[in-house]
């Protein structure tokens, strides 16, 4: 997240609920698509993604099963929000957490939401999400000597961990 924030796109440049529904149906219906991943920028960002969830849930592959849903999320919300993911349908969900305290996390994420990040995290696992994955990315200098630390966080919860280099841009 950049220091200064993100811009909002205007409405007309964001799908609708019907646009985005009608892609995700014609690659489950009809090009065989069996997974369904809301990523974003921030999917907790739409409030209607618990409809989009359970629309998608409704949908049947060609092998007549209903997709798998997942969600990749920074978490910021969800502890709201995870039951009625739970209850629209949505099977898993990967959350970031570039650390496992609040410093570190405040410094990689440039916002001081650790806090709200764990009760995220704490959500989806009382309400039955299996597994439950964190993404990390790993910074040289900033969070890298710490990675032991959030291996130890995930591993007490039952969150499998995921280490992903940063990307070069």
């Amino acid at each position: 997240m950049p220091a200064q924030g993100m811009a909002w796109l205007p409405s007309d440049d964001v799908l609708t609920d019907d646009e985005v529904m009608r892609l995700v149906e014609l690659g489950v219906t009809r090009l065989g698509i069996r997974e369904v991943r809301f990523t974003g920028g921030e999917p907790l960002m739409r409030r209607s993604l618990e409809s989009l969830v359970a629309r998608t849930a409704a949908l049947r592959t060609d092998l007549g099963q209903a997709p798998d849903i997942s969600l990749t999320t920074n978490a910021l919300g969800l502890e709201r929000r995870a039951a009625g993911l739970r209850s629209a349908g949505l099977d898993r969900v990967n959350i970031s957490l570039d650390a496992a305290d609040s410093h570190t996390y405040a410094q990689v994420s440039r916002r001081d939401r650790f806090a709200d990040v764990v009760r995220g995290i704490d959500a989806a696992l009382a309400v039955g999400f299996s597994p439950v994955k964190v993404n990390a990315v790993a910074i040289r200098g900033h969070n890298d000597e710490g990675l032991p630390r959030l291996l130890d966080f995930c591993l007490e919860r039952g969150l499998q961990l995921r280490i992903i280099e940063e990307m070069p841009l």
